[in-house]
């Protein structure tokens, strides 16, 4: 069914509050009163002020995380449309500004309603919406708000921010693109946005790839975010909360570094036995002249040096290996190396290792990430898939059990299935019964994308229909298995006490503030932003042009 004509038949399930006669305009008014008082900032802009925007709580325009740029879809050009005219409906009824309408809970749960609702082709093949969204949480703030709240405790493990002083070996030519980063998602956003504007309790702090500095070494080089850089951040964050272990870090390995990996393996006793790690960070994927002028591609998890990295780690009692596989990157990353094929090799050669794939490998096998399908079941027969399938196919290959020592994470995974339902359904279900529900781990890969909160309310109304439960085998998506994904599986990962550290959390200035914030401007007041990455192709094309000029390091 068109979407066009799909929104008069869903229009029609809109109009629930005034037909009958039975809300009042005093119970209008009511409401009115209160979600106002909730949002003052929106009455406090200045004529000079730019307009706040008026979009859709899940972006669906043209955006980028400064990696990769995602064009709006057909669909999702669409899609926004319909949120937007029926947020604007729903706010005249009720007597409310758009604005304040879509920074409520209410906002919120008409964006998730009318994604449900625009998807009634594949839903019809299997079984219904994977998205539950009730219509009356778009009018009534208590049932939206029953609808997005949650009381699981949530471990990110996948986020960034971008320090400057970091950047002073950069080519000049390079140097806007990052200095825009380091504007735009610093240590300070990075608080505001996981920690004041989210409900997210503990994260992972880790950093795009780059090369290593040695002192004679001339050509361009760093990382976005230095490995001393992360444990500085983390020590000063968990200080802030009350110093507690809101924050851990990964410490950057490059296999592949014209520094030669033995420098790599020095990099990591120094860090792990003087500041502490809680992991490495890998990019086999990650290719670029300026890690080695003689033309190395990337690496296989398989190779001599990559073998050092992890039997290296292990000598020193850190069995947690986090790599990047799929989600192709730039044109920085070789679609050869970022394939997950090598992934069951290294689980079954290193079973005393923990192997956390990142972004689940989702569109894995494609150079470019708008060349990838939707996700779908996995076709056993199929002996070249792509994707998160790929991944399965070398887990099964290699005998890799589910819940084993190989984690799927979905970081960036999640901002490309959460207009999909049903390939959201696909992509969690395949993951829990493959890889296993005690091997999904949470992960958003912002604070680029802004406020972790968005996934969070998304994940919080999707399930898997029992129709795709009953064809597929996969495990129900339900409030036990969602603890597990949010964080209850990282927590056993990283060796952490959920509760003991949510109430140490939760007690700090920082949780005080938060509440503080929540009840001042309203929980929703992150709706009115956009995403931190480039905002325009023509300024994502200007950033890879002169990465690939100057061999860009990060």
């Amino acid at each position: 069914m068109p979407l066009a004509t799909q929104r008069a038949t869903w229009g029609r399930v809109n109009q629930t509050e005034n037909e009958d006669g039975r809300a009042s305009c005093r119970a209008r008014e009511e409401r009115k009163g209160r979600i106002v008082k909730k949002f003052p900032w929106l009455k406090s802009q200045k004529r000079t002020d730019p307009e706040l925007p008026f979009e859709p709580t899940i972006w669906m325009k043209d955006e980028s995380n400064g990696e990769y740029y995602h064009h709006q879809t057909e669909h999702e050009k669409k899609l926004r449309q319909f949120v937007l005219e029926t947020a604007d409906a729903n706010a005249r009824k009720l007597g409310l500004d758009r604005r304040q309408f879509m920074a409520s809970a209410m906002g919120v749960a008409t964006t998730l309603w009318c994604v449900a609702c625009s998807n009634d082709e594949k839903q019809k093949e299997n079984g219904g919406p994977a998205l539950c969204v009730p219509p009356e949480a778009q009018f009534d703030e208590a049932a939206a708000c029953e609808l997005l709240s949650g009381d699981e405790f949530i471990f990110d493990v996948q986020t960034h921010w971008f320090n400057q002083e970091d950047f002073k070996r950069f080519p000049e030519s390079i140097m806007p693109m990052f200095k825009f980063l380091a504007n735009t998602a610093n240590e300070e956003i990075y608080i505001q946005k996981m920690f004041l504007e989210s409900d997210t309790h503990m994260t992972v702090l880790t950093s795009w790839p780059g090369t290593t500095c040695p002192a004679d070494l001339t050509i361009p080089c760093g990382l976005p975010l230095s490995n001393e850089a992360m444990a500085d951040s983390r020590d000063k964050m968990n200080q802030m909360a009350g110093n507690t272990q809101r924050v851990i870090q990964h410490v950057q390995v490059l296999p592949n570094d014209l520094s030669g990996v033995d420098a790599q393996l020095e990099i990591m006793s120094e860090m792990h036995c003087n500041r502490m790690a809680h992991g490495w960070k890998m990019y086999p994927g990650f290719a670029s002249q300026s890690i080695d002028p003689r033309g190395t591609l990337g690496y296989m998890l398989t190779d001599p040096e990559a073998r050092a990295v992890i039997e290296h780690g292990l000598k020193l009692g850190l069995n947690r290996f986090c790599v990047h596989k799929g989600l192709p990157i730039l044109n920085f990353f070789r679609a050869e190396f970022n394939h997950p094929k090598d992934v069951g090799v290294v689980a079954k050669d290193y079973p005393q290792a923990n192997f956390i794939i990142y972004h689940s490998a989702i569109c894995a096998g494609f150079e470019k990430v708008e060349e990838a399908p939707a996700e779908g079941p996995y076709n056993p027969s199929d002996q070249d898939p792509k994707g998160v399938n790929a991944l399965i196919k070398s887990l099964l290959d290699h005998g890799i059990q589910p819940n084993s020592n190989v984690y799927a994470e979905v970081g960036s995974a999640l901002n490309q299935i959460n207009k999909d339902d049903i390939a959201a359904a696909h992509f969690f279900g395949k993951l829990m019964k493959y890889v296993g529900v005690d091997r999904v781990v949470w992960g958003t890969d912002c604070v680029v994308y802004a406020s972790a909160q968005t996934f969070i309310d998304w994940f919080r109304a999707l399930t898997i229909p029992e129709a795709m439960q009953t064809q597929y085998g996969y495990p129900p998506l339900d409030a036990t298995n969602k603890r597990k994904i949010f964080g209850l599986n990282a927590a056993k990962l990283y060796n952490i006490d959920p509760e003991a550290n949510r109430c140490r959390i939760e007690a700090s200035s920082m949780g005080k503030l938060r509440r503080e914030l929540n009840e001042e401007y309203g929980k929703y007041r992150w709706a009115m932003r956009q995403p931190l990455g480039p905002r325009s192709f023509e300024e994502y094309v200007l950033q890879c042009r002169q990465a690939r000029a100057a061999g860009r390091p990060g």
